[in-house]
């Protein structure tokens, strides 16, 4: 009969050595940083995203406000809207003869711009935003567009229907 001695250790340790230890924990420690910068990142990056969209509602609604709650005429407007400020600037938009013939339109292109800005100084934000908008041409003694007495065809006008060659049905 054969006898298998175990042999112990009887000064020896079991586990892990305390240098193991504290390198399992850096490595732990640095992944736990890198993963937390990637995840604080992306709420930083939605934050932003979420600021911009804001601003370009607001731009839209200066825009939509054109002509109605703010006038439609050339020069430069200022407002803000909570802590967006905003610049609507309109500008006259030269367009090329080409483009338009020997034609003399009753209404002429303007550029609009609205600048929206936010943050402070520490950190500036802003966006823009670009459109065209038609105004009528007012020369002098003219209704410029407008409708005058009687609606759009004129004074004792009654309305209908034109038909073919122009005579009212």
């Amino acid at each position: 009969m054969e006898r298998t001695v175990r042999r112990t250790n009887p000064g020896g340790q079991r586990g892990f050595s305390l240098l193991e230890i504290l390198v399992a924990f850096s490595i732990l420690a640095i992944s736990l940083g890198v993963l937390l910068r990637i995840f604080g990142g992306g709420g930083r990056i939605a934050g932003l995203a979420d600021e911009y969209s804001r601003a370009i509602v607001v731009g839209e609604s200066v825009l939509a406000a054109l002509g109605t709650a703010l006038p439609l005429q050339p020069g430069v407007t200022n407002g803000n809207d909570d802590e967006y400020r905003w610049t609507l600037q309109v500008n006259p938009y030269i367009l090329d003869e080409a483009a338009t013939g020997p034609f003399n339109l009753p209404y002429k292109p303007y550029r609009v711009d609205v600048r929206v800005e936010w943050g402070g100084m520490d950190e500036p934000r802003g966006m823009e935003l670009s459109t065209l908008r038609l105004l009528p041409d007012n020369p002098a003694g003219s209704l410029g567009g407008q409708i005058g007495p009687g609606g759009p065809l004129g004074p004792g006008a009654t309305g209908g229907r034109i038909g073919p060659r122009g005579a009212r049905r």
